[in-house]
């Protein structure tokens, strides 16, 4: 299988997986991690790391299993994983682990990016204030300066 047509399983997966689910806006849920795969993209990141966008939330959000996510690749695993929020999580140790994989990091930042410019849609407006100030806590200056801005402009 070329590296093509697994991205093209990979979006296949991920839009099955967050079927019927949709983001605050009532947008279907998939939308977001096709946007975090083109952020990567627009940034330069190969395939893998598209790949890893698009499944990152399988795991947290999705009744997708490790051993499905595994068959992508053990460091497009290894990344969702590690954005994959467990339970009761320290925000900072969880940082601190993401920032140790650079796909994880890519991804994550991708993420967070969507999320803060997305987030003037939301229709909790309480939720969405203690979203952006937690994200300035704990994810300022540790990822990028595009990051930065989103979250300085949300």
């Amino acid at each position: 299988m070329t590296e093509q047509e697994l991205f093209e399983k990979a979006l296949c997966f991920a839009t099955e997986k967050h079927s019927g689910q949709t983001r605050q806006d009532g947008s279907p849920y998939i939308y977001h991690p096709i946007k975090v795969a083109e952020f990567l993209k627009d940034a330069g990141y190969d395939l893998r790391y598209q790949m890893a966008g698009l499944l990152h939330d399988v795991l947290e959000d999705t009744d997708a299993t490790e051993d499905e996510v595994r068959f992508f690749g053990d460091d497009i695993f290894a990344a969702v994983k590690l954005v994959t929020r467990p339970a009761g999580v320290d925000e900072d140790a969880y940082v601190t682990a993401i920032l140790q994989n650079p796909m994880a990091t890519a991804v994550k930042n991708a993420d967070k990016i969507h999320n803060m410019t997305d987030i003037v849609t939301a229709t909790d407006k309480q939720w969405a204030k203690n979203y952006v100030k937690k994200v300035k806590k704990h994810y300022a200056g540790k990822f990028t300066l595009a990051l930065d801005a989103a979250i300085a402009h949300a």
